[in-house]
């Protein structure tokens, strides 16, 4: 798959979890800075779902994942981001690049 096309593709099945807002009715902005957690402020069962579909659909061993790293079950814990960046460069690269 071409660059281009990887992260397009990224973008779209990210866009499938861009829900509406309650009261702009608008969508998040996305960008490639993107944080899933602290900007998108992604439900932790959504970006499970997105994760696994994610490395099903790039060749993403799901094992290489540390999913608490970016949505630890206390959210007061520092935890790194997962950028909408990170996910079209490791697809890209074949592999998980974060923790």
């Amino acid at each position: 798959m071409v660059s281009e096309d990887i992260e397009k593709a990224v973008f779209s099945l990210v866009e499938d979890y861009n829900g509406r807002s309650l009261f702009t009715l608008k969508r998040y902005n996305l960008e490639l800075d993107t944080d899933l957690n602290n900007d998108f402020r992604m439900d932790p069962i959504d970006a499970y779902e997105l994760l696994e579909r994610y490395a099903d659909s790039f060749g993403i061993n799901p094992g290489t994942i540390t999913f608490n790293e970016y949505f630890p079950e206390d959210f007061s814990l520092p935890h790194d981001p997962i950028t909408i960046r990170l996910l079209v460069e490791s697809a890209k690269a074949g592999c998980w690049l974060g923790k």
